[in-house]
């Protein structure tokens, strides 16, 4: 009999140790002393992007609420992936966080198109943030005003040419599907980024270009472009002339958003405790007043549900990708 305790004894302490060791155990002291030192937010992109942006300006807010220095660092590369491998490699105790869009959550998705040294199973959701608003837009002087104007022009002239940040990006999943519906053919002209889209577009390379509305807005305010659609589920605050590709009738594959990501083995009370100070953070009018102005939409979403979304915009990046026979 005490050999059987013995072992049953000795079972639950490996089992213990092995649950500190992966993060699934975490004793309360250690969120309630959390954080005592600064915290890191890694942006997988350059500084001054919209990425950027958003993140220094939730980390600033952040500083406020947990009273420590939340210091963003920049760690450029690898399509997104060098920032995301930095956080996937790092120590989980909630002191190295990621500030993400879709590309570096979850990159085989796009395993087509790049190769990264990790997955999304190696980071953990914590709290979506913000959504992009990539728009398609076209010159000032063109003759369309609106999103139906142009598909009946790409009708009557089969491989009308849309500029846009390639094959792997909602745009181009948006443009497919459209063509489809409304029965017409387009060529895709991929750019790298929207410093390249514009001069085209504005140049007359191109008759439509997909870009950030952020990079576009002060040619939109200049009345050097128009915009005909954003790709978003509603109208954004800071374009709400322009309608949405759902509004419209057409499908979403994803929503492109930003989140905070940590190592999969951050511990529970950490992560609630982190999406609880964001989710205060994303209702202050403050940081909505910020995000506003650098043309980012506001939209949280707490732990559980984002992680749900991702999951669901993984399933149907797939599918499409499977579809159009880049991926087996």
């Amino acid at each position: 009999m005490k050999k059987i305790i013995f072992i049953l004894m000795v079972g639950l302490f490996v089992l213990l140790i092995s649950s500190i060791l992966n993060g699934s155990f975490a004793p309360d002291t250690h969120a309630a002393s959390y954080p005592d030192r600064p915290i890191t937010i890694v942006v997988p992109y350059p500084a001054g992007g919209v990425t950027d942006l958003s993140a220094r300006a939730l980390s600033e807010l952040m500083e406020k609420h947990l009273k420590q220095p939340v210091v963003v660092v920049n760690k450029v590369g690898g399509r997104a992936t060098m920032g995301g491998y930095a956080v996937v490699t790092a120590k989980a105790d909630g002191y190295t966080l990621g500030f993400f869009p879709i590309a570096s959550s979850m990159p085989e998705v796009f395993s087509y198109f790049y190769d990264a040294p990790y997955s999304g199973k190696d980071l953990k959701p914590i709290s979506c943030v913000a959504g992009t608003a990539m728009s398609f837009l076209v010159k000032a002087d063109a003759p369309w005003n609106n999103f139906k104007e142009i598909i009946e022009f790409a009708r009557k002239n089969p491989g009308m040419k849309v500029g846009s940040p390639g094959k792997q990006t909602l745009p181009y999943l948006v443009m497919v599907d459209v063509a489809k519906k409304e029965k017409f053919s387009f060529v895709d002209v991929p750019f790298a980024g929207d410093a390249a889209t514009l001069p085209a577009l504005l140049g007359g390379h191109i008759p439509i270009g997909a870009i950030d509305y952020s990079a576009a807005r002060s040619l939109v305010e200049a009345k050097k472009l128009k915009v005909l659609a954003v790709c978003t589920e509603k109208r954004v605050d800071f374009a709400p002339h322009a309608p949405s590709i759902v509004e419209l009738g057409y499908k979403l594959a994803y929503v492109s958003n930003l989140g905070v990501f940590g190592p999969k083995a951050i511990p529970y009370e950490l992560v609630k405790k982190i999406d609880e100070v964001v989710g205060k953070i994303t209702e202050e009018k403050e940081f909505r007043d910020r995000m506003k102005s650098i043309s980012i939409q506001t939209f949280y979403q707490n732990a559980d549900t984002y992680h749900k979304s991702l999951m669901q915009y993984k399933e149907t990046i797939q599918a499409f990708f499977k579809e159009e026979g880049l991926v087996k």
